[in-house]
């Protein structure tokens, strides 16, 4: 058992074809939480996303009230299992999404935990993950470190920049990106079980943190220390949906020359991008897998007018797009 000395939050956005997906990613939770002994050290927030701007429900395949039901019982099972403090919402019909979400999510807690998490539906956080991130946080108060991010090994993924990332047990493996790759097991976009990856976790016997030559985030299960955030860096308002590439840049712009980012390599996270029960419940699509050309038009325009919003940040011309634009569009 682990008694944590800082204070966590693990803040999760659940659109609602995330709600097969969203039942495992609790067990994940509780695979956390299950060895630690102050569980009220551990906050959970949770926003389930019923809106269909982008996408409509199948209600042939499942009702807006069945979601909200499987949403609920996962906060049921959550404080079944020990959880304490857990906080949840419903979408107020607006448009509102992840980096939305996540953006709020930063400062909401800043002030109340030591450090925001980032929950995402397809991932796994190890479950000697919080230890690991409160080991590495008492070292650094000792020499006067606050202000950083933190992330876990995953399998490999994509170009060489994402290597300093990648599990010391897939260094080696050589990624291949094409249709197949969530069926290759030592890639990070397929599918792995739970004790799979405590399998891998299980022995570690000291934890491996080295520190990134620069920014490297995916956004799933990746810790921010609220100082951090109270020195300004956030996701921009620019973003609408490129969350993660946002806040690095903030980050990047604000501690120019001094961008700590830690990993802890030898602890294996699960990111399955590719998850079989990803994408379920869109109307007229077939695409549980989640491939981005298979999705809808709404989502295209959506990810289109806010990849053009990043290309804009550092310093391109032109005005930013917004809601109302996406609106217009749809």
């Amino acid at each position: 058992m682990v008694t944590l000395e800082k204070k966590y939050v693990i803040g999760t956005h659940v659109m609602f074809y995330e709600i097969e997906i969203f039942k495992e990613f609790i067990d994940g939770l509780i695979n956390v939480i299950e060895f630690v002994n102050n569980k009220e050290n551990v906050y959970f927030d949770f926003y389930l996303n019923t809106t269909e701007f982008l996408e409509k429900i199948d209600t042939d395949k499942i009702t807006k009230e069945e979601i909200k039901q499987i949403f609920t019982d996962g906060m049921s099972k959550l404080s079944d299992a020990g959880a304490v403090n857990i906080n949840w919402s419903f979408d107020n019909g607006k448009m509102y999404f992840h980096t939305d979400y996540r953006r709020d999510l930063n400062y909401k807690y800043c002030k109340t935990v030591d450090f925001v998490i980032w929950g995402e539906t397809d991932s796994f956080m190890p479950k000697e993950g919080l230890q690991a991130i409160d080991t590495l946080a008492v070292y650094n108060e000792s020499i006067d470190e606050f202000k950083y991010i933190i992330c876990f090994g995953d399998r490999k993924m994509w170009d060489s920049s994402w290597d300093p990332t990648v599990h010391v047990d897939y260094e080696s493996h050589v990624f291949i990106d094409d249709e197949n790759g969530h069926l290759n097991p030592m890639q990070a976009k397929s599918q792995m079980s739970i004790e799979s990856m405590n399998e891998v976790n299980a022995k570690v016997e000291d934890f491996d943190f080295r520190v990134i030559p620069y920014t490297k985030i995916d956004g799933s299960f990746l810790a921010i220390s609220s100082d951090l955030i109270k020195s300004g860096v956030n996701i921009p308002l620019a973003m609408l949906y490129n969350d993660d590439e946002g806040f690095a840049i903030s980050y990047t712009q604000l501690h120019k020359g001094n961008v700590k980012q830690f990993i802890c390599k030898n602890l294996l996270k699960v990111h399955a991008r590719r998850h079989p029960n990803k994408r379920m419940y869109v109307k007229d699509e077939d695409n549980e897998f989640s491939f981005g050309d298979k999705k809808g038009n709404g989502f295209q325009t959506f990810k289109k007018l806010s990849q053009e919003n990043i290309q804009k940040l550092p310093g391109g011309t032109g005005k930013f797009h917004e809601y109302k634009d996406l609106k217009e569009l749809l």
